[in-house]
């Protein structure tokens, strides 16, 4: 009686299984037309996960093996979630407030900021953040266009 290698063994286990549970065991879920049909007519799901356990115990025994699958695992998951966006968060609704007190309603920048202070005030890192005169008038004027002078 001979002792079969981790290797042999999960092998032996995966030429047992039919291709398409093996690509699914697998995270590889490229299956052809006839392995779907197989799939969608198997009673795999009444089983319980007992192969797909069986599979991981067997995978858990190969350290190389292991580590490609839960990246495989972690890439998955990853994969469904949306991208952050970079930079820090846009202050539109601020600026179209700030515009409209300023310009349309005559206040001055340090007016503004007093107004706007307590709905747009943010906890960070740094503390307490809120609008000041000066970060208002600076928002104000990245707003509007440029002027270039005309090159003659």
């Amino acid at each position: 009686m001979g002792f079969k290698t981790p290797e042999k063994e999960l092998r032996q286990f995966l030429d047992a299984q039919p291709s398409w549970l093996r690509k699914i065991l697998q995270l590889d879920f490229s299956l052809t037309t006839d392995e779907h049909l197989a799939w969608n007519q198997s009673d795999w799901w009444q089983e319980g996960g007992k192969v797909e356990a069986e599979y991981l115990r067997l995978l858990r025994r190969i350290p190389s093996k292991w580590r490609e699958h839960r990246g495989k695992v972690a890439r998955n998951a990853l994969s469904t979630l949306p991208s952050a966006s970079s930079g820090r968060p846009r202050k539109d609704l601020l600026a179209e407030e700030a515009k409209h007190l300023h310009e349309e309603a005559g206040k001055s920048y340090a007016e503004v900021a007093d107004i706007l202070r307590e709905k747009y005030t943010t906890m960070t890192d740094k503390g307490e953040r809120h609008p000041t005169r000066e970060g208002i008038r600076k928002l104000l004027d990245s707003r509007k266009p440029r002027r270039t002078p005309d090159k003659t």
